[in-house]
């Protein structure tokens, strides 16, 4: 028998008129969650697809689905295929399992790497281009868009953007959070043999959950989220909004809800930041009063600042498993 605290809600992301619900700042509160299920997370290494980018395209992580066992072996995996290089993360999942979070966030945190809730939209080679071909077989490199709208990074994922060195969610984005749901699980093992005429042999074995109680989540499973933030740098104001969020709903947190926790430093997505790194530096043009060759310094806007958004949402995601 393993005790296992796990984050559990379903996500569903819909058009306020879709639900009869108003769309503003109130649609992003407290909602029921019903489940639903999400594969496994993944992470690639992907290049822009916008057209007329190269030889600039900017190149990104995209991590999309259920923080699962594997997960960290898999961030582990595209960490050594960027090298030096601090590509951002852009996000998508309903969540997972939470010391796979936590280790992933501190990964990235490690890292330096800035984490966006974004999804990434996948596009395949086209048949005569060569060098998309060549990145794609020799060095694992996708071809990919963001994609902002609808975006959402909940539950166990909250973890994740927590460690971005700058964590980015814009004004068609949502994160969730929510209680932690604890459960028994007893398992039973079942053996694959082989069988000869005069023995049998047992070759391999497989573990079967034959049934999970829900239970009290103690105390210091709390504390330890309460570390991870603080370490993390997010304001104390997140857990009062995780411990009064039952199990079976979801909180989607407010601009400024965003704003006052840290759990946003810009509202950004990934398509605004990747389109940023994707316009060619302007050729230096001397002014009237400045000899022609002379350097002149670029201008550039400060970071954006969280401001109230329109969008509403209706919520549920996720399966997250601590163990």
């Amino acid at each position: 028998m393993r005790r296992v605290a796990i984050l559990v809600s379903g996500f569903a992301l819909c058009l306020g008129a879709d639900l009869g619900w108003s769309v503003g700042p109130v649609a992003a509160h407290s909602v029921r969650s019903r489940p639903l299920s999400e594969p496994p997370m993944q992470f690639f290494l992907v290049r822009s697809a916008e057209p007329g980018c190269e030889p600039q395209c900017p190149e990104w992580i995209a991590a999309q689905g259920k923080i699962e066992g594997s997960s960290v072996a898999r961030f582990k995996r595209v960490l050594r295929q960027i090298g030096d290089r601090k590509l951002p993360v852009l996000i998508d999942s309903n969540g997972g399992r939470v010391n796979e979070a936590f280790a992933i966030g501190r990964l990235a945190r490690a890292k330096g790497l800035d984490v966006v809730v974004s999804r990434t939209d996948f596009t395949a080679c086209a048949t005569a281009d060569a060098a998309c071909h060549h990145r794609l077989r020799v060095e694992n490199v996708r071809l990919g868009l963001p994609k902002a709208e609808l975006s959402k990074c909940a539950s166990s994922c909250a973890f994740i953007l927590a460690a971005g060195r700058r964590r980015l969610v814009g004004p068609m984005a949502y994160v969730g959070v929510h209680q932690v749901r604890s459960f028994y699980i007893y398992p039973r093992v079942v053996w694959t043999h082989r069988v000869t005429a005069t023995n049998k042999q047992p070759v391999s074995e497989r573990r079967v959950i034959e049934k999970v109680v829900e239970t009290r989540t103690p105390q210091r499973t709390y504390d330890e989220i309460g570390r991870y933030f603080a370490e993390m740098g997010i304001g104390e104001g997140l857990m009062p909004l995780i411990l009064a969020t039952p199990g079976d709903r979801l909180h989607w947190l407010t601009p400024e809800e965003l704003k006052a926790t840290g759990l946003a430093t810009d509202r950004l997505d990934g398509e605004q930041l990747l389109a940023r790194a994707a316009v060619p530096l302007p050729a230096p043009q001397p002014d009237a009063g400045q000899v022609a060759g002379s350097e002149q310094p670029l201008s550039g806007g400060g970071d954006s600042e969280v401001r109230d958004s329109e969008a509403g949402a209706s919520g549920v995601s996720d399966l997250g498993i601590r163990d």
